[in-house]
Parts: structure tokens; C-alpha cells; sequence
């Protein structure tokens, strides 16, 4: 996995040199963008592969129900589990903003390594929930892609469904609005996370790094007490 991480960062370098040559102005900017979209979705696919793959293996090799059958606390076993795979996303997000860190300001970088960090650490998570849930490793992958582009998109989704085509609303427009605003609340605003912008323009306030700080901690304690639920149902 670490060779696969510094292959992405070398390919996603070369992909912005090689861009860059064919834009007039805003080099360091196209740059920057480009690397900084290429690193961050990169980062997303190997820490939900590292988690479902790791996980897969285990309850393959029955692992899981050997650990899972013995007194020890189950909740030990997902802890070390999280622990692990939160390193993981720690260490990519840190070494994904280093080469970010030609092009923009040390202090920008930092910031937006640590949206990065945060928003990794939420994908951790969801991908053990859905290991360990779900068990299979298409239907975990397809699980967690889901969350994480509904949890990406769903900003724009709503911008979309408060503003109808037609002049004239109807019910089912505000039933809608009322569906997508019902799921918002129980997603984590991914989209307003790790902006290409902070890089290239100006970063965030204080408020919306307290923000996403936050919803980074309720999401990581709401998903792990919905895999402490799930893990205490199974029987061994």
C-alpha cells in the first residue's frame, strides 16, 4: 500500500506538470487543483481498500469469529481494528499534502491536510461498518462508495431539489425537498471538506474548521456505536 500511495502522489505530480503546460496563466493554481483532486480521491479509494480488504481477509480466514468466540470484549476487537485503520488514513493524509506544499503556503497545506485527515478518518470508519456488516467485499466497496458520494453530492442536491424548474411548485416538489433535506441531516457535509480552494485561494475561518472538527468527532462516535451494536448481535 505505501508503494501504491507514492506512485499516486508521482502520478498525480506528473499529471499537473503535465497540464500545466498547456494553460496560459494560474499555473501554480491549475497545478495545485489538480494534484490536490487527484490525491484526495486517491486517499479515499486506499483507505476504504486498506479497511475492507484487511477486514474481508480476516473473516475469511475466520479470524474474526475465533477472536469474536473468546470472553474477551468484542468492543477491544473493534477498537483495535479503527485504531489501525485510522493510522492508515493519517499517514496518507499527512503524506498527500506534502507535495501540495510546493505550490501552496505551509499554512494552507496544513489546514487542508487536516480536513483531509478528518475526512479519511470518517471513510475509516464507514468502511469498517460496512465490512463488518456486511461482510462481502463488492457489497461493502458498493456501500461505502454510496455514502461517500451521497455524502459529497448531497449540497448540491439540495440546492437542486429548493430550486424547481417550473414556476409553479406542487407537492411533490416540497415532499422532495423535505426527503432531501431529512437525509442531509444525517450525513456528513463532505462537500464543504478538504476545498481545492483553501489551496489556491484563501482557507477557512475558524468557525468551519471548529465545524467539520466537530461533525468529524459526532460522525467517527455515531458509526462506531452503530458497528459496536452490529458486532454484539452476531453470534459465534
Amino acid at each position: 500500500m505505501t508503494w501504491v500511495a507514492i506512485v499516486a502522489m508521482g502520478v498525480a505530480f506528473g499529471v499537473a506538470q503535465f497540464l500545466s503546460q498547456v494553460a496560459m496563466i494560474e499555473l501554480a493554481q491549475i497545478q495545485t487543483a489538480i494534484m490536490a483532486v487527484m490525491l484526495r480521491a486517491t486517499g479515499v479509494f486506499l483507505v476504504s481498500a486498506f479497511c475492507i480488504t484487511s477486514l474481508a481477509r480476516e473473516a475469511n480466514d475466520k479470524i474474526v469469529e475465533f477472536f469474536l468466540s473468546q470472553p474477551a470484549a468484542r468492543s477491544q476487537y473493534y477498537l483495535g481494528k479503527i485504531t489501525g485503520c485510522a493510522a492508515v488514513a493519517l499517514a496518507l493524509a499527512a503524506g498527500f499534502s506534502v507535495p501540495l506544499a510546493i505550490y501552496s503556503p505551509i499554512s494552507q497545506v496544513a489546514i487542508w491536510g487536516g480536513s483531509l485527515a478528518c475526512e479519511l478518518l470518517i471513510v475509516a470508519a464507514i468502511s469498517v461498518f460496512c465490512a463488518i456488516s456486511l461482510t462481502h467485499v463488492i457489497a461493502a466497496f458498493a456501500a461505502t462508495a454510496g455514502f461517500y458520494l451521497l455524502a459529497r453530492s448531497i449540497g448540491a442536491m439540495q440546492i437542486i431539489a429548493a430550486t424547481p424548474i417550473s414556476i409553479e411548485t406542487s407537492w411533490t416538489d416540497d415532499v422532495f425537498r423535505w426527503i432531501v433535506d431529512a437525509i442531509a441531516l444525517m450525513m456528513p457535509n463532505l462537500d464543504r471538506m478538504t476545498l481545492t480552494s483553501w489551496l489556491t485561494d484563501q482557507g477557512p475561518t475558524m468557525g468551519e474548521i471548529s465545524q467539520w472538527a466537530t461533525q468529524t468527532v459526532v460522525y467517527l462516535l455515531l458509526i462506531g456505536a452503530a458497528t459496536m451494536v452490529d458486532l454484539y448481535r452476531k453470534n459465534f
